[in-house]
């Protein structure tokens, strides 16, 4: 059986299209023929619980993180913000065996894993583990990942562009009428189409 791995760090996603339409275009394909998404088990169960596409889920992983689970980024204003510091200290308080106030303030200010969700967005939606550490865990990860594509696709009426937009810069924010981060919004949309040709293939989308 012939086995065909995408190279996920591609980082051209013109490169990511080429690449998948050839494979799916090759002759020597057969229904027994398996096509390797990372983490794909994951990704699906997710897509299930929050009907999204699978699809558009790997296409965000794919641009936030390029399928590191261990990807990390932190972000300085989150660390300013009276709000998240009140959190993150009435947190420690309520958890004595967990972080201290500091370390959660800290955790609150960082983005983790597959779908760069921010410590901060993940206790808002509920994550309720003393160390927001096991958000780096995959199943961890894309589930809050999807939830939070989910909110803002119900924010925005399901406008998906402006969803994606808003999972990279918070909001829809446009200038002239184009988005502020189009180039985000381009790369996860042709990614998305990719994928979508990938998990129809495994009779899902």
């Amino acid at each position: 059986m012939l086995f065909i791995l995408l190279l996920f760090h591609l980082s051209s996603p013109a490169l990511v299209e080429e690449s998948t339409s050839q494979a799916l275009a090759a002759d020597s394909l057969s229904a027994n023929e398996t096509l390797l998404i990372p983490f794909r088990e994951e990704i699906e169960r997710a897509a299930l619980e929050h009907a999204l596409p699978a699809s558009l889920i790997a296409a965000v992983i794919q641009e936030e993180s390029r399928f590191d689970e261990w990807a990390t980024r932190m972000e300085p204003r989150y660390l300013r913000s009276r709000k998240v510091r009140r959190l993150a200290a009435r947190f420690a308080r309520a958890h004595r065996l967990g972080p201290t106030a500091f370390t959660e303030l800290a955790d609150r200010s960082r983005s983790y894993g597959l779908m760069q969700v921010m410590g901060e967005t993940a206790r808002e939606q509920g994550f309720d583990p003393p160390f927001l550490a096991e958000l780096y865990l995959p199943q961890n990860a894309i589930a809050h990942g999807a939830m939070l594509l989910k909110r803002l696709l119900k924010r925005y009426h399901n406008d998906t562009l402006s969803a994606i937009s808003a999972y990279n810069q918070g909001t829809a924010r446009k200038k002239r009428g184009v988005f502020a981060n189009a180039r985000y919004v381009y790369r996860v949309s042709i990614a998305w189409r990719s994928y979508a040709a990938l998990f129809r293939n495994g009779g899902v989308q």
